[in-house]
C-alpha cells in the first residue's frame, strides 16, 4: 500500500560505538537529496524473473554521495511475457500486489485486461508502487510522492501501465481508513494518477502527464528548506535526530500529503 511511515536508522551497538562527533545542523533543499536504487536478477534459469523488485533509498547528500537515510521506495516492474501467470507471480509475493494485479490483468489467462489495454497510449510492463515510507518529521509536503514520482521516471521506461493502491500502511482503531485512503489519493493524483478499478489507480507513462507533473512539483519545491541536526554514532553511521522547516510554500493538501 502507498502510505508513508515514519523511518530511521539504527544505531551502533555500545561495543562498536567510537568517539562521536558533534552534532551538524544543515539546511537542505531538494537539490540536496539521493535516490539509490538496487534490485536482486536470479541466474538460475527456474528463478522467478517476471517481476522485478527494485528498493530505492531517499538519502541526504554526504560528501558528494548518499548520507543519511530518511526514507525507502518498493517498486516492481511486471512483465507479463517472462512467467505463466503474472497473477500468480503477485499472489507469491504479497496480498497488495495481488490485489492490483488481478485488477489489471486477467486472472486465468495473466494478460492485461482489454479494457485496460485499450486505454493505453503504449503496450510494455507493469509498474506498481508496492509502498513508500518516508521520516514522519518530513511528511507534509508531497516530499514523498515527489520522489516516487523521479523514481518512477527512472524505472517506468518501457512500461504501458504504472499503479498502486493508495491506502495506509498501518491502520489503528481511530484511523478513519476511507477519509485516509481520499487524502491519498488526492497526494498521488498531484503526479497525474487517477482511480481505475477496485482502489487500484493508474498512470499512463505514454503520456505526458508525469513528465508535466514532475516539473509543477519541482517548482513548487524548489524553494523548500529543511533544516537538519545529524548526529553521528560511528563513522559512516548516522541519524537525524531533528527536522524542522527553514522555510517554504503552504501546500494546498498540506494535511493529507507524503
Amino acid at each position: 500500500m502507498t502510505d508513508t511511515r515514519s523511518v530511521s536508522v539504527p544505531p551502533a551497538g555500545s561495543a562498536q560505538v567510537q568517539e562521536q562527533r558533534a552534532p551538524i545542523v544543515e539546511c537542505l533543499g531538494i537539490d540536496d537529496m539521493i535516490l539509490t536504487y538496487s534490485s536482486e536478477h536470479w541466474i538460475d534459469p527456474v528463478g522467478e524473473d517476471g517481476v522485478q523488485y527494485w528498493d530505492i533509498s531517499m538519502h541526504v547528500k554526504e560528501d558528494g554521495g548518499p548520507g543519511t537515510c530518511f526514507g525507502s521506495i518498493k517498486i516492481c516492474v511486471a512483465d507479463e511475457y517472462r512467467v505463466a501467470n503474472i497473477v500468480h507471480s503477485f499472489d507469491v509475493l504479497s496480498s497488495d500486489l495481488y490485489r492490483i494485479g488481478k485488477t489489471l490483468y486477467d486472472e486465468k489467462t495473466g494478460e492485461l485486461c482489454d479494457e485496460l489495454r485499450d486505454l493505453l497510449a503504449l503496450p510494455g510492463k507493469t509498474t506498481i508502487v508496492d509502498e513508500v515510507t518516508i521520516d514522519q518529521r518530513l511528511r507534509g509536503h508531497g516530499l514523498g510522492v515527489y520522489l516516487t514520482g523521479m523514481a518512477l521516471d527512472y524505472l517506468s521506461h518501457g512500461a504501458g501501465v504504472i499503479a498502486l493502491f493508495p491506502g495506509p500502511l498501518e491502520r489503528g482503531d481511530d484511523t478513519d481508513y476511507e477519509q485516509a485512503r481520499a487524502n491519498l489519493g488526492r497526494a498521488w493524483s498531484r503526479i497525474g494518477f487517477t482511480p481505475y478499478s477496485d482502489g487500484t489507480w493508474i498512470l499512463d507513462p505514454g503520456t505526458t502527464a508525469l513528465d508535466d507533473a514532475l516539473r509543477r512539483e519541482r517548482e513548487r519545491l524548489r524553494d523548500h528548506r529543511w533544516n537538519m541536526t545529524f548526529r553521528y554514532e560511528a563513522p559512516g553511521l548516522s541519524t537525524i535526530s531533528e527536522i524542522t522547516m527553514a522555510k517554504s510554500v503552504p501546500h494546498p493538501l498540506a494535511n493529507s500529503l507524503p
